[in-house]
């Protein structure tokens, strides 16, 4: 058996290169040129929505293969990109020649600061006129990204994905780095394990199971051996049932740096954490895997509340009081979310988590993979809530039976459109209920037609008053027959703001009306 893992190790691992930057500057352009497809064609809006992963062959040659991630650009998936740039050899800061530094090009410099990945920086969109390139440069040198022209000691090339130019120089520029960095050292793996990967997505489909989305960072990940993985907090080992390239193909391995689909596992894998391949079922192996990261997650925990608490520089004394100071009624909007990954349902949480409208809170009452199902319909019942999908469907009949219990299904295929919407709705519950409250009647006792054509109400206020900018309703036969706010109210041709019971008045309304002598005017206020 050691022998077997000996081999394994020895593998020469193929470059990970990672996409970055932001949504809309290429990305996936550039991968669609680099292999030959037209993946963003099919794309939901024409953006990426999920990672992916997929090995090439630039020259033919398998000493040349190269492990792409094409991550999403969009804010919503930043832990996404934080996965993808953090296992990688090489990152591609992808900068648009038309729109420079933004955003998410700014979060992915800090991931590319935060790891010990290469950068190279890629300005695309150069087949657009108008460009300024030593703008963008600028622009990244304020953000700590000096490239070679500039007096830095960071790669960059000029592409178009569009039409090609520039594609062979960045593969040769990745070659290049990878021939004189040489690629990151990982460390040896421990007795009785074989290879190890990290999930980069888990989807649950229903011709396949559970299908994970995996990158090998060590070893060889082969058909029919043993794979253990920790899910919710339970450590699991079986067998791997099938291995399926990015492309769809039935495989036998992944060898070291490849990535693609491990297909039947039993559970959902979790995001970013790392499988391993064993030589036995020996649970010890796995545990003692496990043990060290427990240890440093928790030593991670401990330093982040040490930092809230200093940030909060507050006694927890004074804390409570200001809590109790600061009560007010918040007006809850119960969602249940369903997505068709798990790497799209944390993007979704997090989005909506981050969604701070004072005086409301989004709650999210549920959440999974998959179809919406009869039983969300149920849960949304109970707890008054909206339904949210995201790229999934629903089940046969669910949505009559939605429509019945009056539960709100919404779905969506773009995520922005999806965080928009929910926006909006949430805003809308900000604004505070109006009621109209009658100050006043008068009875008509006149009308006159002005030179500009507007009509004049000669009338008597019989009680309360009459307001300018007021709401009036005219009624005949306790029916109303025109409304109208104020826009005009005049005693003896004098502008009045308002005229009290017993006086004359002359009122012009901003809308026309078929007002007759002996109509009456109802005034009211309106009150939030």
């Amino acid at each position: 058996m050691a022998k077997k893992n000996e081999n394994k190790t020895e593998c020469k691992r193929v470059p990970i290169v990672a996409i970055l930057g932001h949504v809309d500057h290429g990305k996936t352009t550039i991968l669609d040129r680099i292999r030959e497809a037209n993946v963003q064609a099919c794309e939901a809006g024409g953006i990426t929505q999920k990672i992916s992963v997929f090995t090439v062959t630039p020259d033919c040659e398998a000493e040349d293969r190269i492990t792409f991630i094409d991550t999403p650009g969009h804010e919503a998936f930043d832990l996404m990109r934080l996965r993808g740039g953090s296992i990688a050899d090489i990152t591609l800061l992808i900068v648009a020649a038309n729109d420079g530094v933004q955003p998410q090009t700014r979060e992915s410099i800090e991931i590319i600061k935060n790891s010990t990945t290469k950068p190279i920086v890629v300005i695309n969109k150069i087949d657009l006129p108008g460009n300024n390139l030593e703008k963008i440069k600028r622009e990244l040198a304020n953000e700590g990204i000096q490239v070679e022209d500039m007096g830095g000691d960071i790669p960059y090339v000029e592409v178009s994905g569009k039409t090609g130019k520039g594609i062979d120089e960045l593969l040769d520029l990745i070659n290049l780095v990878i021939d004189v960095e040489g690629l990151q050292k990982r460390k040896d793996l421990p007795k009785g394990v074989m290879a190890r990967a990290i999930v980069l997505e888990s989807v649950k489909e229903k011709s396949r199971g559970n299908v994970s989305t995996v990158v090998v960072t060590q070893g060889c990940v082969s058909k029919g051996e043993y794979i253990g993985y920790k899910s919710n907090g339970e450590l699991k080992i079986e067998r791997v049932k099938a291995l399926v390239s990015e492309e769809g193909e039935n495989i036998d391995s992944f060898n070291p740096g490849c990535g693609g689909k491990i297909i039947g596992i039993s559970e959902l894998l979790d995001l970013g954490s790392d499988v391993y391949i064993l030589e036995s079922k020996d649970k010890e192996v796995l545990k003692e895997l496990y043990k060290e990261e427990v240890k440093e997650k928790d030593e991670e925990e401990e330093k982040e509340e040490v930092v809230e608490v200093k940030e909060e520089g507050e006694a927890p004394a004074n804390f409570f009081e200001d809590e109790e100071e600061e009560e007010e009624e918040i007006q809850e909007f119960p969602v249940i979310i369903k997505s068709s990954s798990e790497g799209s349902l944390e993007a979704l949480r997090n989005s909506l988590k981050k969604m701070d409208i004072e005086g409301v809170e989004l709650r999210i009452i549920d959440s999974g993979v998959g179809d919406i199902s009869m039983k969300d319909v149920e849960r949304a019942q109970i707890a008054n809530a909206v339904i949210l999908g995201f790229e999934v469907g629903v089940e046969k009949g669910v949505k009559d039976i939605a429509r019945k219990n009056n539960v709100l299904v919404k779905t969506y295929d773009i995520i922005y459109k999806l965080t928009e919407e929910i926006s909006d709705a949430l805003n809308l519950l900000t604004i505070p209920d109006e009621t109209e409250e009658e100050i006043g009647n008068a009875i008509v006792k006149a009308i006159f037609t002005l030179s500009d054509g507007s009509t004049v109400l000669g009338n008597r206020v019989q009680e309360g008053k009459l307001k300018r900018d007021c709401k009036v309703y005219i009624v005949r036969d306790d029916e109303i027959v025109g409304e109208g706010k104020i826009k005009s109210l005049k005693i003896n041709k004098n502008d009045v703001n308002e005229a009290t019971k017993g006086m004359d008045s002359g009122v012009i309304l901003d809308s026309k009306v078929d007002a007759q002598e002996g109509d009456e005017i109802y005034c009211y206020k309106v009150v939030r």
